[in-house]
C-alpha cells in the first residue's frame, strides 16, 4: 500500500473561502496550497501542459497579494498542480489555517 506523504502542510479550501488566483486574466479556482505548491481547477485544461511555466496573482481574503511563479507538475482531468519557484511565506499558510478553523467553528 502506498502512502501519500507531502513535504509541506496543505491548506484545503471550500470554494467560498479560497484565495483568488488570476493567470492571463482568467480566474482560477484554488483547491489547496502549501508553501511550495498549489492546486487549482481551471475552466479548461487544454492550455496547461506539464513542464510549462506558470505565472499568476494570488490574493488572500486578508487582502494580501503575491505574484506566484512556478512549473506545472501535473495536469489531471480537472485540476492543475503547480510547484512554486518562490514559496508562499509560512506565516500566510498558518494565518489561512487559523482563519479557516475560526470560520468553521462559528458555523458548527
Amino acid at each position: 500500500m502506498s502512502e501519500n506523504r507531502r513535504q509541506h502542510f496543505r491548506v484545503e479550501y471550500p470554494s467560498e473561502s479560497a484565495p483568488k488566483l488570476l493567470s492571463s486574466g482568467e480566474p482560477l479556482k484554488v483547491l489547496d496550497l502549501s508553501e511550495h505548491g498549489l492546486r487549482f481547477q481551471p475552466k479548461s485544461t487544454v492550455t496547461f501542459k506539464t513542464g510549462n511555466n506558470f505565472a499568476g496573482s494570488l490574493t488572500f481574503q486578508s487582502g494580501e497579494s503575491f505574484l506566484v511563479f512556478g512549473i506545472i507538475r501535473r495536469v489531471n482531468t480537472d485540476t492543475i498542480s503547480i510547484e512554486l519557484k518562490k514559496p508562499i511565506p509560512l506565516r500566510i499558510i498558518m494565518a489561512e489555517q487559523r482563519r479557516l478553523i475560526q470560520l468553521f467553528q462559528k458555523r458548527a
